[in-house]
C-alpha cells in the first residue's frame, strides 16, 4: 500500500490524469477525521480539509519522498488548523463529532442504528462529551500524538518522522495519553449518580 501511495503522489506531481482526484479520495475520510480533533465542528473540519488539498495541489512539486504522502499532508493539515485555532473568536464548541465514535475503518457518515432508543442516544452523546473532554486535557504534544494516531491512523514510524522525535517517545506519550484518558472517564463514571439514586 505504501508503494501505492508513493506511486501516487509521484503521479500527481507529473499531472498524472486523475491522480489528484485519487489522492483526495483516499485521504479524505482520515484527514477529516483529523480535522474534527483539532477543531470540533463538522463544518470547519469539511473546510480545513478542502484547504489542505488546495495547498497540497499548489505546493505537489516541493514534496519529497524521505516522507510518506500521508505524513507530509497531515502536517500540512495540522498547521492549518493550528492557524484556524488562533483566529478564532470566542465561541461555543460544537459537539464532539460522530467520526469520533466511529472505527478507524468506518465511514465518518454512517447512519446511526434504527433501533438506538432516546436513552442510548443521549448516553452516546454523554460519553462523546467526556471523551472530548478528556483529549482536550492532555498536554500538546501527547493529544497531537494521540490524534494523529487513532484519527489520522497513522503509523508509530510515521509519527515519528512527521514530528521529528524519536520512537520511543511516540510510544510513551501514545501510553500516557491513553492512561490520562482512561483514567479521567474513569473518574467521571465514578462521580456519576447510582441509577435510581438522585445526587445530594
Amino acid at each position: 500500500m505504501e508503494a501505492d501511495d508513493f506511486a501516487l503522489m509521484e503521479r500527481v506531481q507529473a499531472g498524472g490524469a486523475g491522480a489528484f482526484e485519487t489522492l483526495v479520495e483516499r485521504y479524505q475520510r482520515r484527514l477529516y477525521r483529523l480535522a474534527c480533533g483539532y477543531l470540533h465542528d463538522h463544518e470547519d473540519a469539511l473546510d480545513a480539509v478542502q484547504e489542505t488539498f488546495v495547498r497540497l495541489y499548489l505546493a505537489r512539486a516541493s514534496y519529497r519522498p524521505n516522507a510518506h504522502p500521508f505524513t507530509w499532508v497531515s502536517r500540512i493539515l495540522a498547521n492549518h488548523c493550528i492557524d484556524q485555532i488562533r483566529r478564532r473568536r470566542a465561541r461555543p464548541e460544537a459537539p464532539l463529532p460522530e467520526a469520533w465514535e466511529e472505527r478507524p475503518d468506518a465511514s465518518a457518515t454512517a447512519p446511526r442504528s434504527p433501533d438506538e432508543t432516546p436513552e442510548a442516544r443521549q448516553e452516546r452523546r454523554e460519553l462523546r462529551s467526556r471523551l472530548q473532554g478528556a483529549i482536550d486535557a492532555l498536554p500538546r504534544r501527547q493529544r497531537e500524538i494521540f490524534m494523529l494516531r487513532h484519527f489520522g491512523e497513522m503509523r508509530l514510524e510515521e509519527i515519528a518522522a512527521s514530528l521529528g522525535c524519536a520512537l520511543g517517545t511516540v510510544k510513551s506519550s501514545l501510553h500516557r495519553a491513553a492512561s490520562a484518558i482512561r483514567d479521567r472517564l474513569e473518574r467521571a463514571d465514578a462521580a456519576q449518580p447510582a441509577p435510581g439514586k438522585e445526587a445530594s
